[in-house]
């Protein structure tokens, strides 16, 4: 998979993704990049039957996990029953077409 990276404040120690200009907590500029790891968890999700232009899909799922050292992310659930705490593997795979092109994304499936 393709690296997921996030960035903790040098100053207070907050976990950020996607990096920001400045910490959301105490306004600092100087950030630590470091890759998310392990299996994501389910922390909450929402179904989605209103999508934009380019995805075929009638509904997705969009959650938000946790990895095991804290990094927190959003990705499409292909998953058919999703349910709060599971654990998701991270991949980079398509979620859509604009201009012809592919466009990836984090997309989060049950592990083997």
């Amino acid at each position: 998979m393709k690296e997921l990276v996030a960035y903790r404040c040098k100053k207070c120690g907050l976990i950020m993704y996607p990096k920001h200009g400045r910490c959301l907590r105490c306004k600092a500029r100087e950030f630590e990049p470091f890759e998310a790891e392990g299996d994501a968890r389910l922390i909450t999700y929402t179904d989605n039957q209103t999508l934009p232009w380019g995805i075929d899909d009638r509904q997705r799922f969009l959650g938000i996990v946790e990895f095991a050292n804290g990094v927190k992310a959003m990705g499409w659930l292909k998953v058919a029953t999703p349910k709060l705490g599971m654990k998701l593997k991270p991949h980079w795979e398509p979620v859509r077409v604009m201009g012809g092109e592919d466009v990836y994304g984090l997309v989060l499936r049950q592990g083997k």
